[in-house]
């Protein structure tokens, strides 16, 4: 870790032993494996340190928020990742035929769905995440990004709707690419 300044230094071991534990949980609850979420949280610890100069009150509901963007982020990309590796350890062999194409095709819709979560506008990807991942209520969420809970239930339900719509393209674009191909 190559921090240029003492200050930067001291802020980067405050936010960890202020936010490790939250991190933890944050990441814990999408990959629900302890070293996977410390992995999760390692990565974002490495991200956190390359951007310091964004972060500026330790106590601030944003650095909060940053660093639970970052963390989620991380863990998003583990879990990718780790549905890619899990893809590639299956056995064609042990597999029966008829049950091939429906392991790759969840594994790969699995990722899409991630990937439409991932490209959803942050205001409405944040809200989502913490009720749905982190099993927070609204009011807790509130909150934490320092929203009203009628804000909190306008971004789940305009999000829902941004979901359902991305979802039901992808439907649509499968049926299609999959009667292309008989």
């Amino acid at each position: 870790m190559i921090m240029d300044k003492d200050e930067n230094k001291r802020k980067f071991v405050t936010l960890y032993e202020k936010y490790r534990y939250l991190m933890m949980k944050v990441a814990y609850d999408v990959l629900g494996d302890n070293y996977l979420a410390e992995d999760a949280v390692h990565e974002a610890f490495i991200k956190i340190e390359k951007n310091m100069t964004k972060i500026g009150d330790v106590d601030a509901q944003k650095t909060k928020r940053y660093l639970i963007t970052i963390t989620k982020n991380a863990t998003i990309d583990i879990y990718r990742k780790r549905k890619i590796q899990m893809k590639r350890e299956i056995f064609v062999d042990e597999l029966g035929e008829e049950n091939l194409p429906l392991s790759y095709m969840k594994t790969n819709s699995d990722s899409r769905i991630l990937d439409i979560l991932k490209n959803l506008p942050v205001k409405y990807r944040d809200v989502f995440l913490l009720k749905y991942s982190s099993k927070l209520d609204n009011n807790e969420i509130a909150e934490m990004l320092n929203i009203s809970e009628g804000a909190v239930r306008q971004r789940l339900s305009r999000g829902k709707v941004m979901l359902q719509k991305a979802i039901n393209d992808l439907e649509v674009h499968a049926d299609g690419t999959c009667g292309s191909n008989r």
